[in-house]
């Protein structure tokens, strides 16, 4: 661990594209829980590898572009002279190599929560999220008291596990039907905060896929489908 003030602004920089990953891939996915070494590791990794890789684009551009670059060979040979005769070149370069490894952290979080695999997901986040990005779809809850609750998904919960403590939230149009009816009805509200708790099963319709995307697409993708909470 860094014992002075400088060494710890320079390992909080360092970090910074390992955070950016963490955040935006807590952000844009499922929660998860893991301990604290596998968050640790994942973030110095991201961080040492976005670097390295933004450190080759820099290889690059010296070996295209010497005169337009810093003269990493100086710095090392003349050290802190080199540093303070050009510290205005140095800082904008190291400022640009930290954006831009932290900007392959967000793009590598972005693809990592859209290719998670379902084992890992919970059963909501498969239904409203996996299959069909971005929709919001028709969401019908069958409650333990025999009532009926439809509406069109507007959040739930992104835990990971398939607890019981957590919300679903409908917005309208909403439909209920009462425990023992046969009918359902409107109701005048803009939304409704189901818990999972009370919800026996869920039923999901989605939004038809354009006809131009193939008749063979449409066929594979699920219409319609249920999972207990």
């Amino acid at each position: 661990m860094p014992t002075t003030l400088t060494g710890l602004l320079l390992l909080v920089v360092l970090l910074l594209p390992g955070l950016t990953y963490v955040i935006i891939r807590d952000r844009k996915g499922s929660e998860r829980r893991p301990t604290p070494f596998r968050e640790t590791g994942a973030v110095v990794f991201c961080s040492v590898l976005s670097e390295l890789v933004a450190l080759g684009v820099f290889a690059g551009l010296r070996a295209w572009k010497p005169e337009h670059t810093p003269d990493v060979g100086r710095l090392v040979r003349e050290g802190v002279a080199y540093a303070r005769a050009n510290y205005v070149e140095l800082a904008w370069w190291a400022a640009a190599l930290l954006l831009l490894a932290c900007a392959l952290s967000a793009v590598a979080a972005t693809i990592a929560t859209r290719l998670p695999h379902a084992s890992a997901m919970s059963a909501w986040w498969v239904m409203f999220e996996k299959w069909f990005p971005g929709e919001n779809p028709l969401v019908g809850c069958l409650l333990e008291d025999g009532s009926y609750m439809e509406g069109t998904l507007g959040s739930f919960n992104v835990s990971a596990d398939d607890l019981p403590d957590r919300d679903l939230i409908l917005v309208e149009p909403l439909k209920y039907r009462a425990p023992g009816a046969t009918e359902t009805h409107d109701l005048p509200w803009g939304a409704v905060c189901v818990s999972a708790r009370r919800i026996v099963t869920v039923f999901v319709s989605y939004p038809q896929p354009p006809a131009s995307e193939g008749a063979a697409e449409a066929a594979g993708s699920p219409a319609s489908s249920q999972a207990a909470s």
